[in-house]
């Protein structure tokens, strides 16, 4: 039987959620709840131990990983690269979803196969291929509007610097989206791969136009060719790993299309719209994260895929807690 979306109805269960503190996991947490189901956490030094993690998953039906270092390029979120944080973590989750008998989703990166090697990319491939045999969904999403949005207090000040000649396609998600598909994931069995984007084919130069659009002032669009932001961030990699590999994935995605299928409903331009009425740069999804049930602390996109820094991808508290969320 199918609910209003075409997902599957679920029965209620438990559910560990690793990335729960982060943007798109209280997303996640929220939309849990609202069908019934009980969310759990862990602390940050579980995240990576696998052991840990399954002890933290018994009785539960499955496992959600949204946790990830942060892809806020600035000093601050953490130095470590995405294969010392993500992979780790993924790597944990996957063995105590086989531990535990648990369905696991994680959300992965969708891209273009010439940007597979970067280490951005790499880093949740490894999760991905450690997961091809469990029952469990790689749910790949294409960037989050919170990463567009990101870039408002940039256009306000008059300029907003872009890489590459703004011709590169996709489909950005929000966060809302995905965090329902995410939600209705849980359900099933079996390993599958699910692709997700959102309603809208994009340049990256019209994305940014909308931006500046709602900047309030005349905007001077800053192009850096492809090339060179590619080289810096190689570059950078030797002194901060993952400003430098989050740079370079930057580059590849102005160079390359990557587009999934529409499988999200809202629009960039409707989601923008809130964030001008609103003020502010954090939008309807950020309010929804903060209004959703947090359970306990932990981090978690998107290309956006992105979501918390990674070093707390799974929790700041101590003590891991399991709390119920009744359906709304």
């Amino acid at each position: 039987m199918a609910d209003a979306r075409g997902g599957l109805i679920q029965a209620a269960m438990d559910v560990l959620v690793l990335g729960a503190r982060g943007g798109l996991g209280r997303l996640i947490c929220g939309e849990l709840a609202a069908r019934g189901h009980r969310t759990r956490t862990v602390t940050r030094g579980e995240a990576r131990d696998a052991a840990a993690l399954a002890r933290a998953a018994a009785g539960a039906g499955a496992i959600v990983n949204c946790a990830g270092a942060s892809v806020a390029l600035g000093l601050g979120h953490g130095w470590r690269g995405y294969r010392a944080v993500d992979t780790p973590i993924g790597l944990a989750a996957a063995e105590a979803a086989r531990r535990a008998g648990a369905r696991l989703v994680y959300v992965g990166v969708a891209h273009a196969p010439a940007l597979a090697r970067t280490p951005y990319v790499d880093a949740h491939e490894r999760v991905a291929a450690a997961m091809r045999d469990q029952d469990g969904v790689v749910v790949r999403a294409t960037g989050f509007f919170s990463a567009y949005a990101a870039l408002l207090p940039l256009a306000r000040r008059g300029i907003l610097p872009d890489i590459g000649d703004g011709r590169a396609r996709t489909n950005p998600i929000d966060e809302r989206d995905l965090a329902a598909i995410v939600a209705e994931s849980i359900a099933g069995d079996g390993p599958r791969e699910l692709a997700a984007g959102g309603p809208e084919i994009l340049t990256r130069g019209g994305i940014f136009e909308q931006v500046a659009a709602r900047a309030g002032r005349r905007v001077r669009i800053v192009r850096l060719p492809a090339w060179l932001a590619a080289a810096s961030g190689a570059a950078l990699s030797l002194v901060h790993p993952r400003m430098g590999q989050f740079t370079r994935f930057a580059a590849g995605l102005a160079r390359h299309d990557v587009i999934a299928p529409s499988l999200g409903t809202r629009t960039l331009a409707g989601y923008l719209d809130e964030l001008a009425a609103a003020g502010t740069s954090t939008g309807a999804a950020a309010a929804a994260a903060a209004a959703a049930p947090a359970e306990s602390p932990a981090t978690g996109a998107g290309v956006g895929t992105g979501a918390g820094d990674a070093a707390d991808a799974s929790s700041g508290s101590r003590e891991r807690r399991a709390s119920s969320s009744s359906a709304r």
